[in-house]
């Protein structure tokens, strides 16, 4: 019995040395180069960036509402009013507080207006990139973003940042 034991361990041990040595070594083999290992020197995949494409000036209309004189008559009628309510007694008061309500409507209703006007059209820069995935994204933004064609960005909240 002693010796079938004996026998066995003898076989068994040289396999187990060589699974051992096997799995050890598997931990050392590099991987091929290229496939999907690197991409362009990039380790991290960006999933929100790609190459400029191209850069246009636009005219886009302003993102206001349009009522802008509405509003600025509201505020400049309660404003108006409540500093012609600080001048003079009784009937002259009540006079000065129609009449401040007035003016300051009128006067509110123009800055409303002319704020609307200057937002009509405004310059934005529609950029067009290419993503890293092969899509094509567009974006018009107001600020300019600083680039040229074949800078390489992020794209995040609708507008283009450089990287």
């Amino acid at each position: 019995m002693k010796t079938m034991t004996m026998k066995l361990r003898s076989i068994h041990f040289p396999l187990i040395v060589a699974m051992v040595a096997s799995v050890t070594l598997a931990g050392c083999v590099t991987p091929q180069y290229g496939g999907y290992q690197q991409r362009s020197g990039y380790t991290n995949r960006c999933l929100s960036c790609g190459v400029v494409q191209q850069v246009d000036q636009v005219y886009v209309q302003g993102g206001g509402s349009g009522n802008g004189g509405m509003l600025g008559a509201v505020i400049g009628a309660v404003a108006g009013g409540v500093l012609g309510s600080t001048i003079g007694k009784g009937d002259g008061r009540t006079a000065a507080t129609v009449v401040g309500a007035v003016g300051g409507g009128l006067v509110g209703n123009q800055i409303g207006k002319n704020n609307d006007a200057n937002n009509a059209n405004s310059t934005a820069w529609r950029i067009v990139v290419r993503m890293d995935n092969g899509q094509y994204a567009t974006v018009t933004q107001r600020e300019d973003p600083g680039v040229r064609p074949g800078a390489y960005v992020s794209i995040h909240d609708g507008h283009v940042y450089v990287r």
